[in-house]
């Protein structure tokens, strides 16, 4: 009977728990992307974006954090290119009319939904307020004046 050497069976065992820590330990780079437009972290950062943005410029007495939101775009990006996206698959996104607009009416509608009125830079004011006193993505974003 053929007995293995304790050399080669110490390797194949090594070589096992490579490819075992490998596949279990996979960087996220090597998943299937979705497509940026599916990538849920992503597009709420955004949205969360917009929403700040909209209440910012309606509203006059709240301010963006303009360097705290850059940081935050930042981080989005460099969680789409952790994902394995390129930085022109991330501009193609980011330039996309079509997800520009999807994005704008899911954030509007949001705004919407906490309160916001079209007509009423107060309501907008008051949403702005309410997100600053909560500490959440959007109210992160911005600061009374």
């Amino acid at each position: 009977m053929y007995m293995k050497s304790t050399y080669s069976v110490s390797i194949s065992l090594l070589v096992r728990a490579i490819l075992l820590s490998t596949m279990v330990f996979l960087p996220e780079k090597l998943m299937a992307k979705q497509g940026l437009p599916e990538e849920t972290h992503v597009t709420e950062g955004l949205i969360a974006i917009s929403m700040a943005d909209t209440v910012r410029t309606i509203c006059p007495s709240i301010d963006a954090r303009l360097i705290t939101a850059f940081i935050y775009l930042n981080s989005l990006k460099e969680h789409a290119l952790d994902l394995g996206y390129t930085v022109e698959e991330i501009k193609a996104f980011i330039n996309n009319k079509n997800e520009k607009e999807r994005l704008l009416e899911i954030a509007g509608a949001r705004l919407s939904t906490l309160g916001a009125i079209t007509e009423s830079a107060n309501s907008y004011c008051a949403v702005g307020l309410s997100e600053i006193k909560a500490g959440s993505d959007i109210g992160k974003l911005l600061k009374a004046n």
